[in-house]
């Protein structure tokens, strides 16, 4: 049997890791079967009915015999009691990989079980994770563009490499090899280490008099770089237990570093601290330039939520927020298109002539300050003008012209940058970025939308009448929606969620856990 999508496969350990495998399997079509053991019955009875799996045992000699690829899926310090059971079970042909985090581990359980290393065992680490963990928030598209490390050894039979290499590739991850050694002096750099800092430095700001303050105004930075202290205590007990020598190693040279941080700091010592942290820039310059390249350059690209929806569903609020929590950069499309509006009516320009509000838009200055949120025009500021009705309906007639969209394209992907965009617009998903991570469409109905924004305007000391917001919105959505370019619409993989009768805080939960489903934050 040489071909994966002959094989019948077992997976061990229905958690995140396994349940994302077993869902990926089924929705692509990769093998002939899939079962999955476990001591909990309840996530491989859910799992069986939602049709992920085709059978499903607590006991390994039920399901063991019929298996050809065997993928054991269980935190790393269970891996040896794990092989202990599979050790008499196993058939002369049956290849045995693994998900663990530590590979030097693994490695020794299989001395102390067989005597030896299997031929057909393939000892392997997908890098992908999240915070939640649990067949529960297992999804298909976890390996993604994800890397996995194999790290054969010099006993692994070619054929068993070959085909756990297709297991990968076929749930979408790039597949790469490594020694042991390597792969765990690595991970402890550039995910053990992370990990310990940030369970650290919660716990260090936990026990400060000013807790409540200090993660009250906690910026979107600190909730990314923390995140992932959410993830699974147990198993990140037996990753360190696991890999304590590695990480110990690049433990103490990050110890060292900050020493000499916390000299510079008390010896006020500014050129110190600017020379690391110009080193620092410029190192993390190349790293990004590297591994985070342009889709020209065909390297990976930062992730991408789009939050598309008509005016007055709360889409500017929502991304907004959205960004600073994720730590991500934020892209107010419908400004660019407002600012084109504005600038072609103080020009004298049509909204329909297309040359010249191309030639408009390769003349005016458009400038966003993050520091305070001010946009500016040239150099006048445009920051209350741009909220107005007035600018939301020019931006509707110029955005109908394709030259425009076109030429607008270019400038908006080069907000994609690492760690990640929040695109709010109304065709983000369909157009700008059709190969967002999530897409997100954001409803209500046109009275609510009026009543916010009729709310939003008198609260700035506007004069408006609400009935006239409502048939302008009415207006719009019907220009919006039946315009031949780009037209307001939901893309076909976007969650349509309807923020009538939902605050600002539910929405933003309800978005944020669907990028935590989406994008494993946490590599373990």
């Amino acid at each position: 049997m040489n071909s994966l999508r002959d094989m019948r496969v077992l997976i061990i350990g229905l958690g995140l890791i396994g349940g994302s495998v077993a869902r990926g399997l089924r929705s692509r079509g990769l093998c002939k079967a899939i079962d999955a053991c476990g001591r909990d019955p309840r996530p491989l009875q859910l799992a069986a009915k939602e049709g992920v799996i085709d059978s499903w045992s607590t006991d390994l000699s039920e399901l063991v015999p019929k298996a050809d690829l065997i993928l054991i899926a269980v935190p790393t310090l269970s891996v040896r009691r794990i092989l202990s059971l599979l050790e008499p079970l196993l058939g002369e042909h049956c290849i045995v990989t693994d998900a663990a985090s530590v590979k030097g581990s693994v490695i020794e359980d299989l001395r102390v079980v067989f005597g030896k290393i299997p031929s057909m065992f393939v000892p392997g680490h997908p890098i992908a994770g999240s915070e939640r963990s649990g067949y529960e928030a297992s999804n298909e598209l976890l390996f993604n563009d994800r890397k996995v490390i194999l790290t054969p050894v010099e006993e692994t039979d070619a054929h068993a490499l070959s085909v756990v290499q297709a297991l990968w590739q076929g749930l979408g991850a790039q597949v790469s090899s490594m020694s042991v050694r390597d792969h765990d002096a690595v991970l402890a750099s550039t995910s053990h280490l992370p990990h310990l800092l940030a369970y650290s430095l919660v716990n260090t700001l936990s026990a400060q008099s000013l807790t409540d303050d200090i993660f009250r105004y906690a910026a979107g930075g600190f909730a990314g770089f923390t995140r992932i202290a959410g993830s699974d205590p147990v198993m990140w007990r037996d990753i360190f237990l696991a890999n304590g020598p590695a990480t110990v190693a690049v433990l103490d040279a990050y110890s060292a570093e900050l020493a000499r941080m916390r000299e510079a700091l008390v010896k006020s010592d500014g050129a110190a601290l600017e020379k690391a942290f110009i080193e620092a820039k410029a190192a993390r310059t190349r790293f990004t330039q590297q591994y985070f390249k342009t889709e020209h350059d065909g390297g990976l690209q930062a992730p991408v939520l789009t939050i598309d929806g008509p005016g007055g569903s709360g889409k500017g609020t929502i991304s907004a927020q959205l960004a600073q929590l994720l730590g991500w950069h934020y892209l107010d499309s419908g400004a660019l298109y407002r600012l084109l509006g504005i600038a072609a009516r103080r020009a004298g320009v049509a909204t329909d002539d297309a040359s010249g509000l191309l030639a408009l838009l390769g003349d005016i200055n458009i400038r966003f300050e993050a520091s305070d949120g001010s946009v500016w025009l040239g150099e006048q500021e445009v920051s209350t003008e741009l909220r107005q009705e007035a600018a939301g309906a020019l931006a509707s007639e110029v955005a109908v012209v394709p030259a425009v969209r076109a030429a607008l394209l270019a400038r908006q992907h080069q907000f994609r940058q690492a760690p990640g965009l929040v695109a709010d617009g109304r065709d983000m998903g369909t157009v700008v970025f059709p190969d967002a991570l999530l897409k997100v469409f954001l409803t209500a109905s046109p009275e609510e939308r009026a009543n916010r924004r009729y709310k939003q305007l008198i609260a700035k000391g506007n004069d408006v009448n609400l009935s006239a917001l409502f048939l302008d919105i009415k207006a719009r959505d019907e220009r919006d929606s039946k315009r031949a370019a780009s037209p307001l619409k939901p893309a076909d993989d976007a969650i349509v969620v309807d923020t009538t009768d939902l605050s600002i805080e539910q929405v933003v939960a309800t978005v944020l856990e669907l990028v935590r489903q989406r994008l494993p934050t946490a590599d373990n």
